[in-house]
């Protein structure tokens, strides 16, 4: 990533190019495990994890998809895979709240349309930013 305060930052992304929300919920669900098992791991490009999407998912829950507890949910939900464990009690034990708030606040949703991947820059104005990008950091 480019740019203050992310700059060097790596992200980790799941992209969902679906007409209609489908199955987001299940996939987003085992997606926030994986990040779980990521951040535990220190993986390198866990820096930022993104969910992005062209079918929001979820509507009456969206503002609380990136929320520490949606992550615990989530863990708990595949904890035979994240701790080798189907018994809920003893996920619990092993499941790390201070981890799953680490990765709720590096979750970024993103939903995209159609319309928005044809906005480009003016040739001018991108020869103008890689310029710039290049007289900041030395190369483009």
């Amino acid at each position: 990533m480019r740019g203050d305060p992310y700059q060097n930052d790596m992200f980790c992304a799941e992209v969902k190019n679906y007409a209609q929300p489908s199955d987001q919920g299940t996939q987003f669900d085992e997606f926030l495990a994986k990040c779980y098992v990521a951040a535990q791991a220190q993986h390198h490009l866990s820096d930022h994890f993104m969910w992005i999407t062209w079918a929001p998912f979820r509507a009456n829950s969206w503002s609380t998809l990136n929320s520490p507890g949606q992550v615990e949910t989530a863990v708990l939900q595949h904890s035979s895979r994240v701790f080798g464990t189907s018994d809920t009690q003893e996920a619990r034990k092993l499941l790390d709240s201070e981890l799953a708030q680490s990765v709720a606040a590096r979750l970024w949703l993103i939903v995209l349309s159609d319309k928005q991947e044809t906005l480009l820059p003016l040739k001018d104005w991108a020869a103008i930013v890689a310029a710039e990008l290049t007289r900041r950091e030395g190369s483009w």
